[in-house]
């Protein structure tokens, strides 16, 4: 309990410091600045119109290059300004409300099926409708209008910004993947001291890949999906570019850092080699945080010099396997060096097309789309579970015709609610629990606050929802029950009324939420296994580019970074599905043990791959022809066998033994624990 206060402390102190910060304070600025003008001006409803259409539009202010707000903002201008219109419009006729609503509920909750941006445009437009239940405009054009000025407000404001700031996304990206990696090198220099125990290391190791393989991602789509940009690279352009490769071979490097922790601790133990490695990884930890730190250079010399001795010390197999980690931390060494000191290749403009390969692209064509309209879809049974939801509350809505604040309850489903179940489950305690603790604060400062502090602590309180929404969703949902209930005290008085209908609204709503996942339900334990085959369809595909990578040529080193991004996607997604899975209600009936090991042994199968990758970027032989053909053949084998496997059969999985992990073992090995 206490070390999950702590992290919660640090995260607050995180985001205060990080650029979060920033984007708070813009969009609070945003939101405020029309409410305080218009009321001053004693045009109220324009100041709530203005400044809802702005507190929609920049919630969909996703990280982005200029390309992306440009396109964002029109489309959230114009279907935010359409959603204004029509629901307004439908709110005269109640039963005309309840269609209307159930409709743009389903029909934007479908549009995640176009990427994670319009999801958020579609998520807002709900929340729009919702609002506009509450509001109840009685012109519907003029309200529209409102909403159409405070979007087009805020898109200059944000549009302004990324001119003038063009890189803020794609460096703040950069930083990050910069910091994850330090802490993955400084996690892996642990496996190094025999003191520390290697419990529960494999994972800890798996979730820091799976945030790195997300912000490389983040990092690909910020830098290569503006066409224009990436065909007339300016000179910042091109060092980001190059940055950013330097990074992703990194995180290869650093992947293959030596990973048979017990067999190293065993074979250089009492020789000095395992201090002196743990040192090196760390010192190229301390390097990428701190590049202009020439201490921390001078001590990698001198580490790096008393490691060669050693090799010139020992046994012929240790001095070999010293030999193999020394080259690694080298290339380590000489990758951060790149990135903080980029040597832009000039010629970089002639490949350009090439990169755009990287791109992860949202399928948008009319097949795709209709692919998704099948229960087999979980966007579809989503979509279905949300429009179930809004029927339900619209009909509660209705039925409570009297009661002023009963659209918080349709706004809190459709905020809550999410497709997997654990994470509806989470929503569902941090909206609870952030709720709770802000109608104690809401209902103490109303009492002994006077207005003029009640209106500035509402600010802050919208200042740290923006902050926290995306990092700490509890600390979000204090922060904006705070700011809505002091608001509305000074504008609208009945305190009582406000707090209890809070409170209600918010607990009949996450009920509800929790009964609707076994509505349409979208468990992701049924799809493990099919999940695990991609792992390791991808895992085959990145073997096979690295058996044809050649020293210097440009065409098998692109062909094997794509394959290499695939196996870490799909890994990625395996582990996001076995974290939910094991959250699910009938989890118990799953045989863990055994996925557990397919995804550990695929995983150390991925690691081994970047290292046999390294070698073969040398020119170095490091497999012979049939051990690449066993190799080839037991994948082969473990498809064949997956596809077949129940995972919810017990089985006794066979033992690894003690002995070093190598391509070959592991790939027996994976084979006969999928076909136990």
């Amino acid at each position: 309990m206490k070390g999950k206060f702590q992290y919660f402390v640090l995260t607050i102190f995180a985001v205060l410091k990080s650029e979060h910060t920033v984007d708070a304070l813009r969009n609070t600025v945003a939101v405020v600045l029309p409410f305080m003008v218009f009321f001053y001006l004693g045009w109220p409803s324009t100041g709530i119109g203005i400044g809802i259409g702005a507190l929609m539009i920049c919630m969909t202010d996703l990280p982005g290059n200029r390309s992306d707000k440009f396109k964002a903002a029109w489309i959230s201008v114009l279907v935010f300004t359409l959603v204004a219109v029509l629901t307004a419009w439908s709110t005269v006729v109640p039963l005309l409300m309840i269609v209307v609503v159930v409709l743009l509920t389903f029909l934007f909750t479908m549009g995640a099926v176009m990427g994670q941006r319009m999801a958020g445009i579609g998520l807002m437009a709900i929340v729009l409708a919702t609002f506009t239940i509450g509001l109840k405009p009685a012109d519907p054009l003029l309200y529209g209008n409102y909403i159409f000025w405070g979007g087009v407000w805020y898109s200059l404001i944000s549009l302004a910004q990324i001119s003038v700031f063009p890189y803020r996304s794609l460096h703040r990206a950069v930083g990050q993947a910069k910091r994850e990696t330090a802490a993955l090198l400084r996690l892996r220099s642990q496996g190094y001291n025999p003191e520390i125990s290697l419990l529960g290391f494999n994972q800890r190791n798996m979730r820091l890949h799976l945030k790195l393989a997300n912000h490389h991602e983040l990092i690909r789509h910020l830098l290569l999906s503006d066409r224009k940009t990436i065909k007339q690279l300016d000179a910042k352009s091109a060092v980001f570019l190059e940055k950013s490769i330097n990074l992703i071979d990194l995180y290869e490097q650093v992947s293959a850092v030596h990973y048979d922790y017990p067999y190293l601790r065993k074979q250089f133990e009492n020789t000095g080699v395992l201090l002196l490695i743990q040192q090196s990884i760390e010192l190229c930890a301390d390097l990428l945080d701190k590049p202009n730190h020439q201490l921390f250079v001078a001590q990698f010399e001198e580490l790096r010099m008393a490691l060669s001795q050693k090799i010139v010390v020992l046994e012929e197999n240790k001095s070999t396997l010293l030999k193999q980690i020394l080259a690694n931390i080298d290339e380590i060494y000489i990758l951060i060096i790149a990135i903080h000191q980029p040597n832009v290749n000039h010629q970089v403009n002639t490949n350009t097309a090439r990169y755009r390969d990287f791109l992860t692209l949202t399928p948008v064509q009319t097949k795709a789309l209709k692919s998704h309209f099948s229960l087999n879809s979980p966007i579809f049974r989503f979509a279905l579970r949300l429009s179930a939801l809004c029927l339900v509350a619209m009909l509660l809505i209705t039925w409570q015709t009297e009661e002023h604040y009963s659209y918080w309850l349709l706004l809190t489903m459709v905020i809550v609610s999410r497709p997997s179940y654990t994470q509806t489950m989470k929503r569902n305690a941090e909206r609870i629990g952030g709720t709770a603790i802000g109608l104690v604060a809401g209902w103490f400062l109303s009492q002994y606050a006077a207005i003029p502090l009640q209106l500035a602590v509402s600010v802050l309180g919208l200042f740290g929802f923006f902050a926290f929404n995306r990092v700490a969703y509890s600390v979000s949902a204090l922060c904006i029950t705070v700011a809505v209930i002091l608001s509305l005290n000074v504008y609208d008085g009945n305190l009582w009324k406000l707090v209890s209908d809070r409170a209600v609204f918010t607990v009949i709503g996450v009920l509800l939420c929790f009964g609707a996942t076994f509505v349409f339900p979208i468990w992701n334990a049924p799809r493990l296994s099919h999940l695990m085959t991609e792992v390791i369809k991808a895992n085959f595909s990145y073997f096979q580019a690295v058996v044809k990578l050649r020293p210097h040529d440009l065409d098998t080193i692109h062909q094997t970074r794509l394959a290499r991004k695939l196996s870490h996607q799909q890994l990625s997604a395996l582990s996001e599905a076995i974290a939910a899975a094991t959250r699910e209600p009938f989890h118990k009936k799953i045989n863990w043990q055994r996925i557990n090991r397919i995804q550990l042994l695929n995983y150390q199968f991925n690691v081994l791959i970047a290292t046999f990758a390294g070698a073969q970027k040398q020119g170095r032989a490091y497999l012979q022809a049939t051990a690449i053909a066993h190799i080839e053949m037991n994948l082969q084998q473990a498809l064949a066998y997956i596809a077949q496997i129940d995972l919810e059969q017990p089985v006794t999985l066979p033992s690894w033994g003690e002995k070093p992990l190598q391509l070959l073992q592991l790939s027996e090995y994976l084979t006969e624990v999928v076909s136990a």
